[in-house]
């Protein structure tokens, strides 16, 4: 049986992340110095561990082609394109504005978080569900190793799905700066190898197992 191997990795951190700015689709960002390094870091312990990319999907967000950039300069994989499900949150009239101002209307509202909507923007609950869409593509193509390059929200609710986590635990789901994510799929059982592991942290986690 075929086995396919999944690396989920969150952009680096941003100038807009260091301001506390909510950035979403609204706010392309730019990747700050620690966020360059983080994805240097990422990109040279994956080749160094022997990982061979057949593929890399990334979100349309400027924040992710640049990472995107810094990865492709180590890992060279075969085919790299956009992908639209994986963008950033759709946000509204909160983009680009301070974090906090989401969980402030929220509860004005008397919503969960997961379901707050603004108009003309999506939930937490809907970007789950365009994730989850990519996530089983490519769990059935003939790929034998992709790389997703992402956001910490669209991520965060792609791993509550995979660990059978409800939206209560969003939080403990978020990745940092380049947090690295290792599925591997055989069949229909997606096994989580390395589960948000930081750039720093990477080349130990990845030492002991026989990486692909």
């Amino acid at each position: 049986m075929r086995t396919t191997h999944i690396y989920l990795i969150k952009h680096g951190e941003t100038e807009e992340n260091l301001q506390g700015i909510h950035q979403g689709q609204a706010v392309g960002g730019r990747l700050s110095e620690r966020g360059r390094d983080d994805i240097r870091k990422v990109g040279d312990s994956l080749a160094a561990a022997g990982v061979t990319v057949d593929k890399m999907l990334i979100s349309p967000m400027s924040r992710c082609r640049q990472t995107a950039a810094l990865l492709t300069a180590a890992l060279t994989p075969a085919d790299v394109r956009v992908d639209e499900r994986l963008a950033a949150k759709n946000s509204g009239y909160l983009g680009g504005r301070p974090r906090e101002l989401a969980v402030a209307e929220a509860t004005r509202r008397g919503v969960p978080i997961h379901q707050f909507r603004t108009p003309g923007g999506e939930s937490s609950e809907e970007v789950q569900a365009r994730y989850l869409r990519l996530w089983d593509e490519v769990c059935a193509g003939a790929h034998r190793t992709t790389v997703l390059v992402g956001h910490g929200g669209g991520i965060a609710c792609l791993l509550l799905q995979l660990t059978g986590n409800g939206f209560d635990r969003y939080l403990d789901h978020v990745p940092g700066s380049g947090g690295v994510t290792w599925v591997e799929v055989e069949g229909t059982a997606p096994q989580i190898r390395l589960m948000n592991v930081s750039p720093a942290d990477l080349p130990s986690r990845l030492r002991p197992r026989t990486a692909r």
